[in-house]
């Protein structure tokens, strides 16, 4: 007896999605040819101050160019002095702005792919519509909570989001709440865009984008906020899906390796912080190796092929 014919089952579209200006174009350019090097998912790239020129190299390149989305309560002073920040308001618009595909993620231009394992698990985190993000309780903070000691008995709370909730002006209930958890970094995070935070992260930024100097830092601290405040869901991948460091090399594989033993690959490197690298292949930092010894890197995906190259 033959079967009933079986309606097939739409495949879910997937985009991974970053932004950059002019000066960042070639990162995220790196960037690109590190996840076509492991998948062939869709990407685009948000333009915010790109010249003619690379938006047609990426054009030509298969990859989409996206205007950013500048709500109306948008600091308008400070986007005309800084476009690029358009960048950081538009991560919470993504739903709204690629309305054609499913899973979204979100890779930061000053990160790029080791691993396309680590593709693949964020997107499998995110597809029952929780947030997939990495939490900062990794290897990079070797003092988790910042705190200043004024006198025995008496600390100031000093970290990330403790420090930009005071800056938002928001009520003392919500900084002691949030001050002590930690900080879920924006620079890697996947969503369905049918996933409910959509609208709280937006209420969130509308809250606080106007308020001065916070177009830089609210979208993590509105994830924040949707997360620990609302109690919206989330899934927490570890930190080689968004790895700030402490670095460290394998000298056998060419790659860099986490701190954490046994050294796995690290999936998805984040160069947050590392201004001199990221301006010049030629700048590299020492750092040891999982042999015990040491090497001078660019962390960038062209400085770890000019390392392989040498090496082979």
């Amino acid at each position: 007896m033959t079967p009933p014919d079986r309606p097939e089952t739409p495949a879910v579209r997937r985009i991974i999605v970053t932004g950059c200006d002019h000066a960042y174009f070639e990162l995220a350019g790196e960037l690109i040819a590190s996840i076509r090097n492991h998948a062939d998912t869709t990407i685009a790239v948000i333009d915010c101050g790109m010249t003619a020129e690379q938006r047609t190299v990426l054009h030509a390149r298969g990859v989409r160019v996206l205007a950013p989305h500048i709500p109306d309560y948008a600091p308008r002073q400070a986007l005309a002095k800084r476009p690029c920040l358009a960048i950081n308001i538009s991560k919470l618009w993504l739903d709204q702005m690629l309305p054609d595909f499913d899973l979204i993620l979100w890779l930061d231009a000053d990160t790029w792919v080791q691993d396309g394992q680590a593709l693949e698990r964020m997107f499998a985190a995110a597809e029952s519509r929780t947030l997939a993000i990495v939490p900062e309780i990794g290897a990079k903070l070797a003092n988790l909570l910042g705190v200043r000691w004024i006198c025995p008995g008496w600390m100031q709370i000093r970290s990330f989001l403790y420090k930009n909730a005071t800056r938002a002006r928001l009520p003392f209930a919500i900084r002691k709440r949030i001050g002590a958890r930690p900080l879920l970094n924006a620079g890697v995070f996947c969503l369905h865009r049918q996933a409910s935070i959509w609208p709280v992260l937006r209420r969130w930024q509308a809250m606080i984008l106007p308020r001065r100097n916070m177009a830089f830092t609210q979208d993590q601290l509105c994830i924040a906020l949707a997360v620990y405040i609302d109690g919206l869901p989330v899934t927490f991948l570890d930190n080689s899906h968004n790895y700030l460091g402490p670095w460290l090399l394998d000298e056998q594989t060419g790659t860099l390796a986490n701190l954490f033993f046994p050294h796995a690959p690290v999936g998805i490197v984040h160069m947050a912080s590392q201004k001199a690298m990221r301006s010049r292949l030629e700048n590299t930092l020492t750092i040891p190796t999982v042999q015990g010894g040491e090497a001078a890197v660019n962390l960038r995906y062209g400085g770890m092929r000019a390392l392989s190259a040498r090496r082979g």
